[in-house]
């Protein structure tokens, strides 16, 4: 009797051994699929939110970013305010980037471009500030950088939109790109 159990716990040990090293090759070719899988639901996003964003991606944008721009979008203007119930361009700004990066940005456009780093429009990141002097010598506007020249902001008219810095009249009142530098 001793003998059979000794034979039943070998027998077991070396399916329990056979079973752990195949589950390895498994594993592998697994994770393989899993990363293939994973390229076809980013192309899949991307396809997605070019459609809900109103442009086509690059595909290289940081996906929870653009989740975050998403959850913002359509949200009325108020000025003032300061939550998804209505808000202004740089309380948008300032609680974006309070949420998504765990920055505490003052208040005010003009404080906040004071805050950053002027940078070349051309080395532009998602993330990166844009400013705008509309109707005075201060900064009045902000937005934030998407791609592709495009970025987020609240406008008065139509709340929390995405525009083309190319369009006539943010060329005409642009001021400046700035980086916050964390």
């Amino acid at each position: 009797m001793v003998r059979k159990i000794n034979l039943l716990i070998i027998v077991l040990v070396a399916i329990v051994f056979v079973q752990c090293k195949s589950t390895s090759k498994t594993r592998k070719t697994k994770d393989i699929k899993k990363t293939e899988n994973e390229k076809r639901a980013d192309a899949f996003f991307y396809h997605i939110y070019s459609k809900k964003l109103g442009y086509e991606l690059a595909g290289n944008e940081d996906i929870d970013f653009l989740q975050m721009v998403d959850a913002w979008l359509g949200v009325p203007y108020k000025y003032g305010g300061c939550t998804k119930e209505g808000t202004d361009c740089s309380c948008f700004v300032a609680t974006f980037y309070k949420d998504f990066y765990k920055l505490n940005l003052p208040r005010k456009s003009e404080d906040m471009q004071k805050l950053s780093k002027e940078i070349d429009t051309a080395t532009m990141q998602s993330g990166d500030l844009v400013f705008f002097k509309i109707k005075s010598e201060k900064t009045s506007h902000v937005g934030i950088y998407i791609s592709k020249k495009r970025f987020v902001h609240s406008t008065t008219s139509k709340g929390v939109m995405i525009n083309s810095l190319e369009e006539k009249y943010y060329k005409t009142y642009f001021y400046k790109a700035g980086r916050i530098m964390q």
